[in-house]
């Protein structure tokens, strides 16, 4: 950044009032808002906002219908004036914003990996993933369920809720033979896994939810002052590609917590989308009942590789051919690799 600009934004913030920034309380989405209001270089104050999804516990993700479950209580407080801006993992959010509310920024995406944290009697390197055969595995979303169906069926998915800290206790107290974490999440609090092994799954063979591992600050519309200072920490990149993946979720028609990933990304030539859907899946329904497919879909720019992919959706997300998809022992990358714990 270069000194004029660095001094127009420093002489913009200063005329700014202080806004009260809304998080969730995990330690997670403290992390991430701490993230924000250091890159922002703007006084602000902090609200921690308890949500529905931190309330009822009990409730399994992969059973939950409807949208905003981590978000809604803030979004409401957002638009009642009582808060000034949120800060939220972008995964959780709606794909479509309440009328009045918009994103002032995205930063800059993380490593947008699952990981795969296996206990050391659990594990098997020889199988598709990782994981004795008939091995428990801890998994929150239906996506994630619905992946262990398509790459290891003869697992047995179990719902798994709590915050990651929380989650990585209950795997090395034995609760599970192996769980299934954003890697984001585990990396941003620098948690110690040990014992567990870490797997790193691959998106391309295991997408993520979509904006997975990026934090999204929402304001309101007229806030044209704080937009302005937010816009000059929007990581634009990782704002189109995260919007290109939400943008199929929203074809698909899912919310926050359908069986359905998507991944972008941009290579050296062309534009990739990786999309992984259960067809026809109802709200609400086991997210294994019918098995996922997973699709590539490239194209020279990204309108060409969405508008692909959208059609694909529209049209029931079937088991296509594909000569760019390979899944299973033919893919050309593996599923995963070993990675180095946390500590």
């Amino acid at each position: 950044m270069n000194d004029s600009k660095q001094t127009s934004r420093s002489s913009h913030s200063k005329s700014l009032r202080k806004p009260l920034v809304a998080s969730r309380g995990s330690d997670l989405a403290r992390e991430q808002t701490r993230r924000v209001r250091a890159a922002l270089d703007l006084e602000s104050e902090l609200r921690i906002v308890r949500t529905a999804g931190d309330r009822q516990q009990h409730i399994p993700l992969s059973e939950q219908t409807g949208a905003g479950f981590f978000t809604k209580d803030i979004e409401e407080q957002l638009l009642a004036g009582e808060v000034d801006m949120a800060v939220h993992s972008l995964k959780d959010l709606p794909v479509q914003l309440a009328p009045g509310l918009v994103f002032g920024a995205h930063l800059e995406r993380d490593v947008p990996s699952d990981i795969l944290l296996v206990r050391p009697e659990a594990l098997d390197e020889s199988r598709p993933l990782p994981v004795r055969r008939g091995g428990r595995v801890g998994a929150s979303s239906a996506r994630r369920q619905a992946l262990l169906g398509l790459h290891a069926p003869d697992l047995v998915p179990a719902d798994i809720r709590g915050n990651v800290p929380t989650r990585v206790d209950k795997a090395k107290r034995g609760d599970f033979d192996a769980i299934l974490l954003s890697r984001a999440g585990v990396e941003r609090l620098q948690l110690d896994t040990a014992p567990l092994l870490v797997f790193e799954l691959d998106p391309r063979s295991w997408p993520g939810a979509p904006g997975q591992a990026t934090i999204a600050v929402e304001t309101r519309t007229e806030e044209a002052d704080l937009l302005t200072a937010l816009d000059a920490i929007n990581h634009r990149e990782t704002e189109v590609l995260t919007g290109a993946e939400r943008c199929l979720l929203l074809a698909y028609g899912g919310g926050c917590h359908a069986p359905f990933g998507a991944y972008a990304r941009r290579t050296s030539s062309q534009v990739e989308v990786f999309v992984a859907a259960a067809p026809l899946h109802v709200e609400g329904e086991d997210p294994r009942a019918k098995p996922m497919h997973l699709r590539c879909f490239p194209g020279a720019d990204l309108s060409a590789a969405v508008a692909a992919a959208q059609a694909w959706i529209v049209a029931g997300c079937g088991a296509l051919g594909d000569a760019q998809m390979n899944t299973g022992k033919e893919q050309a990358w593996p599923l995963w690799q070993a990675s180095p714990a946390w500590s």
